[in-house]
């Protein structure tokens, strides 16, 4: 790892300058470093759009889109689908609920999900099918979106998915609202931004989203997905970078990412007495599993379950998926149906 960080602070040092052939040079330096954790950027997905026949599609839950606005009058998208016990995912970067929902290699965790509770996801300002023109993100503009679904959707009580960053903004709706939540399930999260230290890659990945995020290089794609999915596959690593040009603009990317930045919520997690459940990688790269273990430490009422395996993110043919969602379902609805 100290050979990696010497390349990523060399790159970040050196970003103006490389262009072209040298960019993809040094980028696929990177990858070669990650060793075996970038492997499955080349194995053969086992999943292919074309096979997905109509009989498939009709086993599909249907999902219903609809709009709120927030208090400056921007637009968020978010949308419901099945019809349990309300299970509200907050998650504010790179999201799509359309793409999410229909891709072959997305959608199972979502159905999965929706086939158990009524899921309500959204996409958050600047993201996704919600207002576009936004160029000022925060801790405190991530829970007003939250708020503003919450509130839309009329439900009374419900649990919280905080999946990535959107783990702190569940975390700080559940303490500034606790006679609302009953469950607090964190995926993959945090209460401070990683240090750079941590994730040594995320300082070139900055550099380079304004010039590359959506764009044609595969170098950088690789780079990313490397990041936060290495154990992907071909097809994966594909809709994950398809879901960056759909999610949002390189200009809104390079400010969300930078916002990240600015969370810390340690001083808040130790109010929270809602009982969470922790789940979080060993292998992590994007977040490293220290942090995740600082969650449940804070969280008064947390329990924390270890996971093999280093994707950040969710994708059909993970094979912790059905254990994962297991858990959830055994932890909220076991739960709400003994009170």
């Amino acid at each position: 790892m100290e050979n990696v960080s010497q390349l990523l602070a060399w790159i970040g040092d050196n970003e103006a300058v490389l262009s072209g052939i040298a960019a993809v040079i040094a980028i696929t330096a990177v990858l070669l470093a990650l060793s075996s954790r970038t492997l499955g950027l080349f194995r053969k997905s086992g999943v292919d759009s074309d096979t997905v026949t109509p009989e498939t599609e009709a086993k599909k839950l249907p999902q219903e889109i609809r709009y709120t606005r927030v208090a400056d009058g921007l637009k968020i998208a978010w949308s419901s689908a099945g019809s349990g016990y309300p299970l509200v995912r907050s998650l504010g970067w790179f999201t799509n609920l359309e793409m999410e929902w229909d891709s072959p290699i997305s959608s199972a965790f979502c159905q999965k999900l929706a086939s158990r509770f009524q899921l309500i996801r959204y996409d958050g300002r600047g993201m996704g099918l919600s207002d576009r023109n936004v160029d000022t993100f925060s801790p405190e503009t991530r829970l007003e979106d939250l708020e503003a679904v919450i509130d839309a959707s009329r439900i009374d009580k419900f649990a919280l998915l905080g999946m990535s960053e959107g783990g702190s903004t569940a975390i700080s709706y559940a303490a500034k609202h606790p006679e609302r939540v009953s469950h607090l399930v964190i995926w993959g999260s945090f209460l401070v931004s990683p240090d750079l230290d941590d994730v040594p890659q995320i300082a070139p990945i900055a550099r380079l989203i304004p010039k590359h995020w959506g764009g044609d290089s595969a170098a950088f794609h690789q780079m990313f997905t490397a990041t936060f999915i290495p154990d992907g596959n071909a097809a994966e690593n594909q809709l994950f970078n398809d879901l960056q040009r759909t999610s949002a603009t390189p200009e809104t990317a390079a400010v969300f990412l930078k916002s990240i930045s600015n969370i810390d919520i340690r001083d808040v997690a130790g109010t929270v007495s809602t009982p969470a459940l922790v789940l979080h990688r060993k292998g992590d790269l994007a977040v490293p599993v220290k942090y995740g273990k600082e969650v449940a430490a804070q969280l008064p009422n947390a329990r924390m379950v270890l996971l093999e395996g280093s994707n950040h993110w969710f994708v059909t043919e993970d094979e912790s998926l059905d254990p994962v969602i297991h858990l959830i379902d055994e932890f909220v609805n076991q739960g709400t149906a003994a009170k």
